[in-house]
């Protein structure tokens, strides 16, 4: 992994003053930004598939994002800023991604592996106050939110 990014995973510092930036730019010019945090759990047949899993989940995680889009992983966390995204696209968002993990991936040697998410996401229209604290803060709950609902379910809460 280099210092930067990780297949376009960028570390939490450089997500942190991504982000930073976003929301000031937001609050100069207003307009809708989401942040989703998804706590992944993979299953495979032993730990040679499971090691290969986070690189199978990242890989189809970038393929279903936006060149916009801003992902990190910070310890079992990945989140993702969505800039100009409302709650409404958020949520599309976050189905897409229950749609793709569902299936099972197939990785090197033929072992198969099978993902199951939890998301959380929060979304500001633009219009009113926005700070950084309280999006992270939300998508955190919604996170939570999501983990009681059981596997594979995602929350959003507009802010």
């Amino acid at each position: 992994m280099n210092s930067t990014r990780n297949e376009t995973l960028y570390t939490s510092d450089v997500f942190n003053v991504l982000f930073e930036y976003e929301i000031s730019r937001i609050r100069r010019y207003p307009g809708p930004v989401a942040l989703v945090e998804i706590e992944m759990s993979a299953a495979a047949p032993n730990d040679e598939a499971l090691a290969l899993a986070e690189q199978i989940f990242i890989a189809n995680l970038n393929e279903h994002l936006r060149s916009v889009d801003i992902c990190s992983k910070f310890r079992k966390k990945f989140r993702i800023m969505l800039p100009s995204t409302n709650e409404a696209g958020a949520s599309a968002l976050c189905e897409r991604l229950l749609s793709v993990f569902q299936n099972k991936f197939t990785a090197t040697k033929g072992y198969v592996i099978t993902f199951s998410l939890n998301m959380g996401a929060a979304a500001h229209a633009g219009k009113g106050e926005l700070s950084s604290a309280d999006l992270q803060r939300k998508a955190s709950a919604a996170l939570e939110e999501s983990k009681q609902k059981g596997e594979n379910s995602y929350v959003v809460y507009e802010v």
